[in-house]
């Protein structure tokens, strides 16, 4: 099969902290690969509050309508997972927050592309004694066993978007941090973990670390996951991945991201 037959590739896109310049910039190189369809897999930065709230996202919104192209947002720890539950997950799976910007709910899934895709975002903030409730941290920010369970409830996924890496994917943490605040932040992991021993996703993206790795896990029966930790800003060749629909495993190369 051609790549004419297959469409145009996905846009699959790492944390953004809600750094404008940076988030156009990818949006804008999506574009010139074709991209119609982005897929965020979270800490955009969604609804801070603020002076300036709700500019960067009406500016994102505005270049996303532009070039003709959806984002799909799976929440991170750095977004307002309180607008996030607010919004009404439409029959698609999707919860439309602006225009061209939508959210995929946690235990949620929607279809894109032809792929069957499955979200369930959210981590510790491990900094969170630092930061204000409801202004840069808000609490039910870590995924549930019950929306975990919903989604291992609605059979197999093509993709599997998270914010954290499953345990198990060799991922370096950046902090010195107590034994007891590791273990609290561990239980995304291992939650994520059981997911994907449940579900065998051929493909699993995530961010959070801040670091660009990719892993393999191999279950029992043979299937393999790959699993593809995203950048943050800034990484012009690890932010983002390419991915082309299709058979599994599908294929996966750089988004490189240019201007700025």
């Amino acid at each position: 099969m051609t790549e004419d037959e297959i469409g145009p590739p996905l846009a699959v896109v790492g944390d953004w902290h809600g750094q404008q310049g940076w988030a156009l910039a990818a949006i804008r190189s999506a574009a010139r690969e074709g991209v119609k369809h982005m897929i965020h897999v979270g800490d955009f930065g969604l609804d801070w509050p603020g002076a300036k709230r709700g500019r960067y996202e009406n500016r994102l919104n505005k270049v996303l309508a532009e070039h003709a192209v959806s984002l799909t947002l799976s929440i991170g720890n750095h977004d307002n997972v309180w607008t996030a539950k607010r919004l009404p997950v439409q029959e698609d799976g999707l919860a439309t927050f602006q225009g061209n910007i939508r959210v995929l709910p946690r235990g949620g899934r929607t279809t894109i592309q032809g792929l069957r895709i499955g979200g369930l975002g959210g981590a510790l903030s491990v900094d969170k004694a630092w930061r204000t409730e409801g202004k840069d941290w808000w609490p039910n920010e870590e995924p549930t066993v019950e929306e975990a369970e919903r989604l291992i409830a609605g059979g197999p996924l093509d993709i599997l978007i998270t914010h954290d890496a499953p345990a198990g994917v060799p991922v370096s943490g950046m902090f010195s941090l107590p034994a007891e605040l590791i273990e609290q932040a561990d239980r995304t992991r291992v939650l994520l973990r059981n997911v994907v021993d449940e579900l065998a996703p051929p493909h699993v993206f995530c961010g959070h670390w801040h670091q660009r790795v990719t892993h393999s896990i191999t279950h029992i029966d043979g299937r393999v996951t790959r699993v593809d930790v995203l950048d943050l800003e800034n990484s012009r060749e690890g932010n983002g991945v390419l991915v082309w629909p299709g058979e599994a495993p599908l294929r996966i190369g750089p988004l490189i991201i240019r201007g700025q």
